[in-house]
């Protein structure tokens, strides 16, 4: 353990001019309103959201140097917390960039209070003290709410396996999210620095 993006048509050509000359106001408004419909927000769409932070685990890195190619493990995103004054329900969050010579496997949703606390990084097989999570029940794929100006007691973890010598970070975690009848997505800082090194030794 270690470092904590229609046609017109004029009989003269200067009414031939003048209705072109509406035809372009017309088109260009057009244009205008296109670009609206695409770049605005309707109504039902995903907006980008500023009701979470990810706490101290956004200020820094989570970095393991032990790891074995084969091996897989448990990378946690951010614990969310909801600073707003609406309760929210979170449906989804995933890591943006994995680097190569990682692949992620799965994402569960945990509850820190069935595993012992918050699972930065750990083995998947439960040596080096973080309990196994095949009993703890997964919130994944079922939204959970978290209270205005609270904390979530659920967490995201990434199931990884490591493929090949590794280059760059698990980084950027990115949260979905309902806040009344708007859906929002956002992301927060994160960064998981894993490197290939000596194995570790546990006792039996």
């Amino acid at each position: 353990m270690g470092r904590f993006r229609a046609s017109l048509a004029s009989s003269t050509p200067t009414r031939r001019r003048a209705a072109l000359g509406v035809l372009g106001c017309c088109l260009a408004a057009l244009a205008a309103g296109a670009v609206w419909l695409i770049t605005g927000a309707p109504a039902g769409g995903v907006r980008e959201g500023s009701a979470l932070d990810g706490g101290t685990q956004s200020a820094g890195d989570v970095g393991y140097e032990h790891a074995q190619v084969g091996e897989e493990y448990w990378a946690g995103l951010p614990l969310p917390w909801n600073t707003s004054g609406q309760d929210l329900e979170i449906t989804k969050a995933e890591f943006s960039q994995v680097p190569k010579g990682v692949k992620v496997i799965e994402y569960q949703a945990v509850n820190g209070n069935e595993t012992d606390g918050n699972i930065l990084f750990a083995r998947t097989d439960g040596k080096g003290g973080v309990p196994s999570l095949s009993r703890a029940r997964n919130y994944a794929g079922h939204p959970f709410t978290v209270k205005a100006k609270s904390g979530s007691d659920i967490h995201y973890v990434a199931r990884v396996k490591v493929t090949g010598p590794i280059r760059g970070a698990l980084k950027d975690c990115r949260f979905w999210y309902r806040q009344g009848s708007q859906q929002y997505q956002q992301q927060l800082d994160c960064s998981t620095i894993i490197r290939l090194g000596p194995p570790i030794k546990y006792e039996n």
